[in-house]
């Protein structure tokens, strides 16, 4: 009876709330109407109520003109935000905080605390959500308005929920220094104090600190959430495992006395448990600890059954719980199962990121747990020798590689296709200024200079990044089916065979290198160990490359450890003669592999010494997928070089001038000297089908980016990252360095290279060291000489190698490899064959030829008939 009352009340008190939204008088402005909505919804805040207030947002939105009735709808949309925060519902959270911001930005609201209500919980859900680029620059925008109105509470706090984005993506030392100098602000609260203490043992631990972590710990207060946890995890550390259950009990007491906590931190706190009982080897507690974490976040899910993927949503939370899940099945096609989830997860998460930054973060973790997976099938490989895990492994694998750039390259070709979609259009245009507006704050970071643009610059990345994500959410559905989750294997088996080539792909991984060695009739597959002996290997012969003495001084050192490395790499089964596609990744990302040895030799003259070179013809790409869609085309061989020479300086390039001659033949456009400026390159660039840049390069550091050198300036990659319309179908960068920058994983280095393949560049030729102008000048001249009689780039550059070392004028020991193998082709194998005026001109006279026959048999008939 009491029950029958209660459901009868409740309907009552909906119909009520319902009637009420929809009856609110017209009579009353616009600014109370959206008042009364929002006060009747804070009054009873529910999911059905919810509906009803997006229907009314809606209605709202279309009407508001005033200052007043503009506020009034931020106001409701913050409310809006914090009730779907609360609840679980993280991406429309951060659509309602988004669009609340924006108009109080946009419309220079005020007499609202939109750092409170909007802007903090905006950057906490950023964070959470992995996308760390648009958390920083929220939380450095509310930081500048907290110091304009000499909030310390609030500069505060903003700079430990900074420290929080920079511990998220690992930049714990960054962290540490943001919060050691935050405590020295005498506006610290006791709380905030206590906070910044916690933040710092969590960093120093993941520094693996613990000797500092615990001193900071060991007098906090006993009913501390965070710290109790720390304690909990250092005891661990130390092998108490007693006393490491103890404190996370208490922690675990502690979090459930505590109000209002979400399904999200429920989940969180059953998934750091089951870490704990996991390393107890407590398996069966882990994974139920697990499961319980799984219906935390999803409460329809039925126990002991993989939740559907339609279920899911972009939630870090997931990625632990399907990886310990993983980790602690023992069927292997369930641990795959676990871990494909994990990936789904992550592909949801990596849909809302807007900057290559976030994205490459994001991978960070999917690649371990392709490693994870390449482990579990190499497994079952040797235990069955069944041909299918060898695919399975592969795809794996190509997943993995160079996510950003395969993302870029789909919306590219998209443009292409659909070249008047204003959605691609405006796409192609904001993300061109996201890059630009990063490069001049990077410039601004690295001089120092005017600190109130660089929160400008912040201010309009967020305010881009915001618009730019929607823009991906509606590209992403009028173009679903178009966007290539796995290659066709087939279509690289045809591939390869068409090309008369053979190819040798490598997954680095954190204990394993993975080689597949691809023909057009079978794959092999190799695990090589990283252990002492191959990674000294591998250390060594790069060294051999860090200046032009060291080959010189040891050259049967040298030779050895050549054909070391290149035994190591498996390559001891490539069919000779063949042209071979290698596909590097991590350190081999640094190996020109066309200089190692392929058998024993004693010889110190480079002309005779057995290179790999001499055996086959190379070209590279950064993953499978490009490969198969790097088609050749009719070439334009419209050139475009440019050459500062830097005469007179102590960067001066001697050579380059002899360079520039050998385009002339080919009636190539140069800027020389002083013409050759960073404008007239952007001014120039996207209408030449060649582009050749003779200059200096840098590999740039941890901190700076790599940079490209013009005579007025320097270029920086992300002013690269930044071209529209630029798709020569060939860079030539004789510069050094090229090829070298900061390496991330699965992305390859973050090098001027790339930045051209980024920026939509087809074949691209570089260097992977500082080179000698005198060879590069050289290489260049053989190269444009061969061109001019194959027009093929992939030939040309195989033969500008084998012509340099077969002139007799050159000196043995400028035939070191460090002279003339630091060249890498990554493009197209277009062969000589591929003449399209060839094609194009046969085909005509072929055609002419049939017409004709075929007029006069078709007279003959006639006049037979007759």
């Amino acid at each position: 009876m009491i029950s029958m009352r209660f459901k009868i009340l409740t309907k009552l008190k909906i119909l009520f709330f319902l009637i009420f939204f929809t009856s609110i008088s017209f009579s009353q402005t616009l600014e109370d109407q959206i008042y009364d909505v929002v006060d009747v919804f804070v009054s009873n805040p529910n999911k059905k109520n919810l509906e009803a207030l997006n229907g009314k947002e809606k209605e709202f939105s279309t009407k508001v003109k005033s200052f007043d009735e503009k506020l009034a709808l931020v106001i409701l949309n913050c409310n809006k935000g914090s009730f779907e925060m609360k609840n679980n519902l993280q991406k429309n959270a951060i659509a309602s905080y988004e669009k609340a911001w924006k108009s109080f930005d946009k419309n220079k609201l005020s007499n609202y605390d939109i750092v409170e209500y909007c802007l903090k919980p905006l950057g906490t859900l950023y964070t959470k959500s992995g996308n760390f680029t648009l958390a920083e620059n929220i939380i450095k925008k509310y930081i500048f308005i907290a110091e304009k109105e000499q909030n310390q509470a609030t500069i505060i706090s903003g700079y430990i929920n900074l420290s929080i984005v920079y511990k998220s993506i690992g930049s714990y030392q960054n962290a540490i220094d943001l919060l050691q100098k935050v405590a020295k602000n005498k506006a610290v609260s006791s709380i905030q104090e206590k906070r910044i203490k916690e933040e710092l043992a969590v960093n120093y631990i993941g520094l693996k600190k613990y000797e500092n972590a615990n001193s900071l710990i060991l007098n906090s207060v006993e009913n501390d959430y965070q710290s109790l946890k720390s304690k909990s995890f250092l005891a661990l550390q130390n092998n108490k495992l007693e006393e490491a259950l103890f404190y996370f009990d208490k922690a675990k007491t502690v979090f459930l006395k505590t109000e209002n906590f979400t399904a999200r931190e429920v989940a969180k706190l059953y998934v750091d448990e089951a870490s704990i009982y996991r390393f107890l080897k407590e398996d069966k507690k882990s994974k139920n600890l697990l499961s319980k974490a799984l219906q935390a976040l999803l409460p329809l899910q039925k126990k002991r059954t993989l939740p559907e993927k339609n279920s899911l949503y972009a939630e870090n939370t997931f990625l632990s719980i399907f990886d310990g899940l993983a980790q602690l099945e023992t069927n292997s096609q369930k641990k795959i199962d676990y871990y494909n989830l994990s990936f789904y997860v992550s592909d949801l998460i990596k849909d809302n990121i807007v900057s290559q930054e976030s994205l490459i973060i994001q991978q960070f973790e999917d690649r371990k747990r392709t490693e994870k997976c390449l482990q579990i099938l190499w497994y079952e490989y040797q235990k069955t020798k069944d041909n299918s895990w060898i695919e399975k492994a592969f795809l794996f694998a190509e997943r993995s590689k160079n996510v950003v750039l395969k993302d870029k390259s789909n919306l590219k070709t998209l443009l292409e296709l659909h070249p008047k979609n204003k959605d691609l259009i405006a796409q192609n245009k904001l993300t061109s200024q996201q890059e630009t507006l990063i490069n001049k704050l990077i410039r601004l970071q690295i001089t120092g200079e005017n600190p109130n643009e660089i929160e400008t610059i912040n201010s309009q990345l967020a305010s881009i990044s915001m618009i730019l994500k929607s823009y991906n959410e509606k590209i992403q559905k009028q173009f679903k089916s178009s966007f290539k989750n796995e290659i066709s294997l087939s279509n690289l088996y045809s591939k390869i065979e068409k090309d008369k080539a053979q190819m040798v792909y490598f997954f680095w991984g954190n204990e394993s290198v993975y080689e597949f060695q691809i023909t057009d009739k079978k794959t092999t597959w190799n695990q090589i160990k990283i252990d002492e002996n191959f990674a000294s290997t591998l250390q060594n012969f790069i060294h051999f490359f860090d200046d032009s003495s060291k080959i010189n001084e040891a050259i049967d050192l040298f030779s050895k450890t050549s054909l070391k490395l290149y035994e190591n790499l498996k390559l001891t089964t490539l069919q000779k003669g063949k042209n071979t596609i290698i596909i590097p990744d991590g350190l081999l990302n640094f190996v020109s592999f066309d200089a190692l040895v392929t058998q024993k030799t004693t010889s110190k003259n480079f002309s005779k010494i057995p290179f790999l070179v001499f055996q086959n013809k190379l070209a590279y790409q950064t993953n499978a997928t490009f490969y198969i869609d790097n088609i050749p085309k009719e070439k334009q061989n419209t050139i475009l070089g440019f050459f500062p020479v830097f005469t007179n300086t102590n960067a001066e390039l001697l050579y380059s001038k002899e360079e520039a001659k050998a385009l002339l033949p080919l009636k190539a456009t140069l800027f020389m000297n002083e013409n050759a400026t960073k404008q007239n390159f952007l001014k120039n660039s996207n209408n030449y089908s060649i582009l050749h840049l003779s200059t200096h390069g840098t590999s740039g550091t941890f901190n700076e980016p790599a940079t490209l050198v013009f005579y007025d300036d320097l270029m920086l990659i992300n002013e690269l990252y930044a071209l529209e319309n630029c798709h020569p179908q060939l860079v030539v960068l004789s510069a050094c360095e090229t090829g070298i920058g900061k390496l991330q994983k699965g992305e390859g280095a973050m090098s001027i290279a790339r930045a051209f393949q980024y920026a939509g560049a087809e074949n691209i030729l570089f260097s992977l060291w500082k080179i000698n102008d005198y060879a590069a000048a050289q290489l260049m001249t053989n190269f444009y000489k061969n061109f001019e009689k194959t027009n093929s780039f992939f030939k040309s550059n195989y033969l500008s190698k084998i012509d340099y070392l077969s002139d007799i004028e050159i000196s043995n020991a400028k035939k070191s490899p460090y002279y003339w193998s630091s060249f890498v082709y990554y493009g197209a194998v277009d062969s000589e064959e591929n003449n399209y005026f060839y094609y194009l001109l046969f085909g005509g006279i072929l055609f002419i030829i049939l017409l004709l026959i075929y007029g006069r048999n078709s007279s003959f008939f006639k006049r037979k008939k007759i």
